[in-house]
């Protein structure tokens, strides 16, 4: 896909990742232990040239692989960020190995300084490159986007490229009604017809085909008449509007293949929310275990009934799990679901309600303070939920889903999201479907970090807990 930077700027930056890993071992040389306190020995003194040389090797074939200087794929700050720390968390795991079996005299805090500066350094530069490609773009390619297509996928791909700072030219479109007018504060130049002439005149070096499924025929046809000019030609599937969350190209014997119902979490992003899930799931369980049993023994106090609340949700992909709870209803909540569910004004269903007569009094102070969720941890050490998704849901409600929401089904669900740092239950369901959609676009381990810490002020807050 586009570039934003160009080789001359990717190599700069290789040289410079080069130069970052020595200084962050000078650094924390200098720095031996503070503000540890650790004490100075005389390896610490003077690190030893073959160190050195390791970090050049490690750094120069590590980073390349994880895609540090792949232009298509550090258009956001977040994305290069995780590969920066991917790339040196790598890069010392081998080190500290290679040292194991080679020079072991350097202290480990003095290694771990030299980590945790390396990544800050690489991280302070990247942030002011990008300011700097923002003011004066140097060391950039420069390309100025033509969207073929007005419609919500056309509009989609105008505010990601100008999320990412890339230049949108404008539309072209044979829909009369915007024809010559503007979408979204960016002008609609012709129809498709007038691409060859827009494109010389505004300067355009890529084009992306937005259109709907019923007008990809022409794109074929169209193609033709770009053959002579300097540009570069996408096209994007119009399988959003049917609850695809994101697909991904393959190549069967040089026959291009598209991936409908691909994993959005995948690869080394999996592995790592895996083990966030078991090593934070695990500690939480054993902090919460007093807490756990004293919740129990309130729910047996207060009314008949089991303790534990068993229901089947629709997790990952569609699969049915079953989801544990602390029972907050009384034993035949499910008969009586008929009578509390309403309808909004706009039509969608509401299932929650602040007077629901089911709620047991224990109950409703376990939903106030989200104690009732706390059996979840038991789904999330087993797989069946991570610790940061969308909410589980029920698969009567899953069943009225409009094809687009199906999309939030394509990552992990998990015990807390972004719809529980927003209201949650104030929140209508078809609302909450539009929080996790933002999540699903955007997930990312430092996302999942800034949920977990917002979502410990909501428990606090209580709201829209009920």
């Amino acid at each position: 896909m586009f570039r934003r930077f160009g080789p001359n700027y990717m190599v700069a930056l290789y040289l410079f990742d080069l130069g970052a890993g020595q200084a962050a071992l000078w650094a924390a040389q200098c720095l031996r232990g503070v503000p540890l306190a650790a004490p100075i020995t005389a390896a610490d003194a003077a690190i030893p040239g073959f160190v050195r040389l390791l970090v050049v090797i490690f750094f120069a074939v590590i980073f390349p692989l994880a895609s540090l200087y792949d232009g298509r794929r550090v258009y956001r700050a977040v994305d290069e960020a995780e590969r920066v720390v991917l790339g040196v968390s790598a890069s010392s795991l081998i080190l500290a190995g290679a040292m194991y079996f080679s020079y072991r005299d350097i202290s480990r805090i003095v290694f771990l300084q030299f980590v945790v500066l390396a990544v800050v350094l690489l991280l302070g530069c990247r942030a002011v490159l990008r300011l700097a490609y923002r003011m004066i773009r140097w060391g950039t390619h420069v390309p100025v986007v033509l969207i073929a297509g007005t419609g919500a996928l056309g509009n989609q791909v105008a505010r990601l490229l100008a999320s990412a700072g890339i230049a949108v030219a404008g539309f072209v479109d044979d829909d009369p009604a915007t024809r010559d007018g503007a979408v979204d504060g960016r002008a609609v130049l012709g129809d498709l017809e007038a691409i060859p002439a827009i494109v010389e005149r505004h300067k355009v070096t890529d084009v992306v085909f937005a259109v709907p499924r019923q007008a990809q025929e022409r794109i074929g046809r169209l193609l033709v008449s770009l053959w002579t000019l300097p540009l570069h030609v996408y096209t994007i599937p119009d399988f959003f509007d049917v609850g695809v969350a994101r697909v991904r190209m393959d190549y069967l014997g040089g026959i291009p293949v598209i991936g409908l119902r691909e994993p959005v979490i995948d690869g080394f992003q999996r592995v790592a929310k895996r083990l966030v899930d078991l090593g934070l799931g695990t500690v939480i369980s054993l902090c919460v275990l007093p807490v756990a049993g004293l919740v129990s023994l309130l729910i047996r106090l207060d009314s008949p009934g089991p303790v534990i609340f068993r229901q089947q949700r629709v997790g990952e992909n569609g699969r049915l799990f079953t989801m544990f709870k602390f029972r907050t209803m009384v034993t035949n909540a499910e008969a009586q679901r008929d009578a509390v569910i309403s309808r909004a004004a706009d039509g969608k269903i509401v299932h929650k309600r602040r007077d629901d007569p089911r709620v047991t009094r224990v109950g409703r102070v376990l939903r106030r303070l989200s104690l009732d969720e706390l059996p979840q941890l038991i789904n999330v050490l087993r797989g069946d939920m991570s610790l940061v998704g969308p909410r589980p849901e029920m698969p009567w409600i899953v069943a009225q889903y409009d094809p687009w929401q199906y999309q939030r089904l394509a990552v992990p669900q998990g015990m807390t999201s972004w719809y529980v740092v927003n209201g949650r239950s104030e929140v209508p369901m078809h609302m909450n479907t539009e929080q996790d959609l933002r999540y699903v676009r955007n997930c990312s381990l430092l996302e999942d970090f800034k949920i977990l810490v917002k979502s410990v002020g909501s428990v606090v807050k209580g709201r829209g807990a009920f």
